[in-house]
């Protein structure tokens, strides 16, 4: 499997970003102890190393991991996704430097214990979001740590060995980046590719029940919000069952994407079309008066009658259609409102039916 990252279209990318901060953001609030004390367990080897002086590096290692956990309390009390990068990138920096400044102190610290080091650089991907922004979290602490060991009391023997250790470990550290964006954004796909199989229905690529109640419950806040009118509309293919019946549930299958191709013709882009269950659809009109759903509701009639039928020798199929209005129902609570909604719909739908099919009613009006 190839571990090159994929590229999204903007809106994704947006998105996708989004949701690395987040999980950043998380890390930061989770993560701020152990990193402290990982600055802070290499306090034991710089005893064992330099009895003398390792009291001297203890501060600047405590100081190190005082910032760790300052900045991960910020993160966690104040919620502040966007600060995420940033916040990473200072605690980072801190208690890479931290570390470096530990073993400057001691005696030979950077040639026995490079190791500390090296261990803060590869905590390095698990801090960035991907690997442009590992190279912007590398920077600061890639420039001190080079002017320690030049204008340090470094041999060169130190200076070499550690650069290449370092070296190393910030290729590793790309690599790691590189592996884990790739897995991130395959993950990302796939809860997108979730995401949109739980809201559609996959015989007609419509939104589905769930989908629709929750772009419901968003528009009727909307037109709460702003004193407007909404109005629904059920649809239902008349004498489905026969067609089942007669042609077998592929010809049937057809019908229902027929039909909902036919409806999508006539809906307005700011109209939201479900697959509401079975034969029946729903659509969701906003900002629209009773009277002009009615009107859309029988250019939407007309338009299914006239469409050709997946069958030889088949009637045309027609849809009735009931059709309510929020201004009909008078209770606020967006909830009961939509209920309100859908039982007048599916009530005005049934005097569609009785009527005798192929036909729009209302609570208020009826047409043929």
């Amino acid at each position: 499997m190839s571990m090159t990252p994929q590229r999204f279209s903007p809106e994704w990318e947006a998105e996708f970003q989004a949701s690395r901060r987040a999980a950043l953001a998380e890390v930061n609030a989770s993560t701020y102890g152990f990193v402290a004390g990982l600055v802070m367990v290499f306090s034991a080897w710089d005893w064992y190393v330099d009895p003398g002086d390792w009291l001297h590096a203890l501060p600047i290692r405590i100081l190190g991991a005082a910032i760790a956990i300052a900045l991960g309390v910020l993160q966690k009390q104040t919620g502040r996704v966007d600060w995420a990068p940033a916040i990473a990138k200072a605690r980072f920096a801190a208690t890479t430097l931290a570390v470096a400044g530990a073993l400057l102190v001691l005696d030979q610290g950077f040639e026995f214990g490079i190791a500390g080091v090296v261990s803060m650089v590869l905590v390095g991907p698990y801090l960035a979001m991907d690997r442009r922004d590992l190279l912007k979290l590398y920077a600061v602490p890639a420039v001190c740590i080079a002017f320690i060991m030049v204008f340090g009391t470094l041999n060169r023997f130190a200076i070499i060995n550690s650069t290449i250790f370092l070296v190393l470990a910030v290729l590793v550290g790309m690599i790691l980046a590189r592996v884990f964006e790739s897995a991130n954004r395959r993950a990302f796909v796939l809860e997108q590719q979730l995401k949109t199989e739980a809201r559609t229905d996959s015989l007609t690529g419509l939104v589905n029940r769930r989908a629709m109640e929750a772009a419901a419950a968003a528009e009727l806040k909307r037109a709460r919000r702003n004193g407007g009118i909404t109005a629904v509309m059920i649809l239902d293919i008349d004498h489905f069952k026969s067609i089942n019946d007669r042609f077998g549930h592929d010809v049937g299958d057809q019908v229902i994407i027929s039909v909902s191709t036919a409806i999508q013709a006539v809906i307005r882009e700011t109209d939201t079309l479900a697959r509401w269950g079975g034969e029946e659809f729903l659509a969701l009109l906003p900002s629209t008066h009773l009277a002009d759903a009615l009107a859309l509701a029988d250019r939407i009639r007309r338009a299914v009658a006239s469409a050709p039928m997946p069958a030889e020798n088949a009637a045309a199929v027609t849809v009735s259609i009931g059709v309510a209005s929020s201004a009909e129902v008078t209770e606020d609570l967006t909830n009961t409102r939509w209920t309100h909604m859908l039982r007048a719909a599916d009530s005005a739908l049934y005097r569609a039916k009785q009527a005798g099919r192929n036909r729009v009613c209302s609570a208020l009006v009826e047409t043929d």
